[in-house]
């Protein structure tokens, strides 16, 4: 077992109020994680937290088992309405992020990949005027161009259609049969039950559940909804929206 993403004892307070409350995981590389949990369990901060964009008041973050300070351009964080200049064209956007981060990428493997994305007839428009899906796939393009090793996903896969769907997950499958890792934030069981390789379950800032293997749990439980709201009985706290 290798992995590519640990959070160390981790705890965060927003004023007087304790988000995180002391909480351990570890991301396997080559794998995709579903990071489930109810709305304001901590999952937001956690991703960002583990990209560096927030300080944890207690605990630690490793990337490839180096402290985050030294690897912060290992991870990537994309959340669920990505941060694009709409007023630019997609090629102008990824020649933004290449000059922004000075990437040595020649203009051949950037037309590779945006053929790869499926953005040929969408790269020239301007961002604004793209689906939701499409303004998805130029962001993980954009975020994925320097190769990082860990993506942290914030319900990005919430309101794309079903023919971005299908080559998002191609990507992201084919990103991490590179040894790569994602965290994946979903609300969405069902993709989380066909498409994750394993899971994290998170409640009222504690992690009440990891899973390294996502199949282990229909030996007991039916489906994924049924196995998540039991772990949640178990906390006293069934509520899920």
């Amino acid at each position: 077992m290798c992995d590519s993403l640990k959070l160390q004892n981790v705890s965060k307070f927003f004023e007087s109020k304790k988000i995180l409350n002391n909480i351990s995981f570890n991301i396997e590389k080559g794998k995709i994680t579903a990071f489930l949990g109810q709305n304001g369990s901590g999952k937001t901060t956690t991703l960002k937290i583990a990209m560096g964009l927030l300080v944890p008041d207690e605990g630690e973050v490793f990337i490839n088992n180096k402290s985050i300070e030294n690897m912060k351009k290992e991870v990537t964080f994309i959340p669920d309405y990505p941060y694009l200049y709409e007023e630019l064209t997609g090629r102008e956007y990824l020649k933004f992020i290449i000059e922004l981060t000075n990437l040595v990428i020649s203009e051949e493997e950037v037309n590779e990949r945006i053929t790869y994305y499926e953005l040929n007839k969408e790269i020239d428009k301007i961002i604004k005027n793209l689906s939701l899906g499409n303004k998805k796939k130029l962001a993980l393009l954009g975020s994925l161009l320097n190769k990082p090793s860990v993506l942290l996903l914030d319900e990005f896969i919430s309101g794309i259609d079903p023919v971005n769907m299908k080559k998002i997950k191609s990507i992201l499958k084919d990103y991490t049969l590179e040894g790569n890792s994602v965290l994946l934030s979903t609300h969405q069981l069902e993709v989380a039950q066909t498409f994750c390789d394993a899971l994290v379950l998170i409640n009222e800032g504690k992690i009440i559940k990891q899973e390294r293997e996502i199949a282990s749990i229909f030996k007991e439980s039916e489906n994924l909804e049924e196995y998540f709201i039991s772990i949640l009985n178990m906390t006293g706290d069934t509520q899920y929206d």
